[in-house]
């Protein structure tokens, strides 16, 4: 070997720190990962998919310097669970996608980093201390969606009657619920219009929810992002969809799934840039030292076939603005 590849690879080495190093030779660190969504879905699958290419980017090949634990969970209160078996399991790092499972992380362990991916009102919701200095063992992306609420209440009085209420459905059972809801309250009453709002515990009562917001006029209907609403959001789209009733939602792909209109960030370049926090906590990092990281590209993706087959007209305005329209 010559003197130049020597120092070269001697080099590479020392960014790893020498007990990280000694572990991966031997035994590669286990990554406990919590997905949101169901595991028979693409796009939800996709979303695994991309931290994988994730870590690939960041020179962790997997089976070699990391594995992976993957839990898909049925239903929110399943999380803490899952956390608890991946722990025993010998987790060293747990990546959680939505702020039930990074809570639940967050509440098992004080001391294992916890990277979240996304995570909406992360200092709201007491995941960090704050954006800038997470403090702690936690840290990730956040979605702002709750900063977006404006935006979809834009969206239904472009797509509404004038002045006409508009429609909005939240889980009543999730921890930033209510903060979501207020944001959007003040975002209606700012621009005028009412907001009927309808809060559910159970996917088993959108179908009479939606059937009653038709018949009191609504045209349109606003989602409220959630991990209860993303797990469930085809048969939310499918049921609004049945009452000709269009759905606003905060998932880009909603719209390719039937939803009327969707923006939101862009997740899968999220789950590819958490991977590069888990490749900096191998490295020595600390998570209270990792700010947490806002989106900065986001997608509006409009679906005429949805809009057509319920009789709503998109104004070409708003089709100027779309990423993608769906013919």
């Amino acid at each position: 070997m010559t003197r130049r590849a020597f120092i070269t690879l001697l080099g590479g080495a020392a960014a790893w720190p020498l007990a990280a190093r000694a572990q991966q030779a031997e035994n590669p660190t286990r990554i406990g990962l919590l997905p949101i969504g169901l595991p028979s879905n693409a796009y939800d699958q996709s979303m695994v998919e991309a931290f994988r290419q994730g870590l690939r980017e960041g020179g962790l090949v997997e089976d070699r310097h990391v594995t992976i634990d993957l839990v898909w969970v049925s239903n929110e209160s399943e999380f803490p669970l899952a956390v608890s078996g991946l722990v025993q399991r010998g987790a060293k790092l747990l990546v959680t996608a939505g702020s039930s499972a990074s809570l639940a992380a967050k509440r098992h362990t004080s001391t294992i980093p916890i990277v979240f991916v996304p995570a909406g009102n992360p200092v709201g919701i007491g995941l960090v201390e704050s954006l800038s200095h997470p403090g702690g063992n936690v840290t990730g992306f956040s979605d702002v969606l709750a900063d977006l609420s404006g935006k979809y209440v834009d969206f239904a009085m472009q797509l509404g009657k004038p002045q006409a209420p508009i429609a909005y459905i939240w889980h009543t059972e999730w921890p930033d619920g209510q903060y979501r809801f207020q944001g959007t309250e003040r975002a209606a009453k700012s621009s005028g219009v009412d907001l009927q709002s309808r809060g559910i515990k159970d996917i088993a009562e959108v179908d009479d929810v939606i059937d009653t917001m038709k018949k009191g006029g609504a045209l349109t209907l606003i989602v409220q992002p959630s991990p209860f609403t993303y797990r469930h959001r085809t048969r939310i789209i499918d049921s609004a969809r049945s009452h000709a009733v269009g759905t606003i939602v905060s998932w880009p792909v909603g719209a390719r799934e039937g939803a009327l209109i969707a923006y939101g960030p862009a997740y899968a370049y999220m789950n590819r840039q958490a991977a590069s926090y888990v490749a900096r906590i191998l490295k020595g990092a600390k998570p209270a030292d990792l700010p947490v990281q806002e989106p900065t590209k986001f997608e509006l993706v409009i679906n005429l076939t949805t809009a057509r087959a319920i009789g709503i007209t998109v104004p070409n305005t708003l089709l100027a603005f779309a990423d993608e329209v769906i013919e």
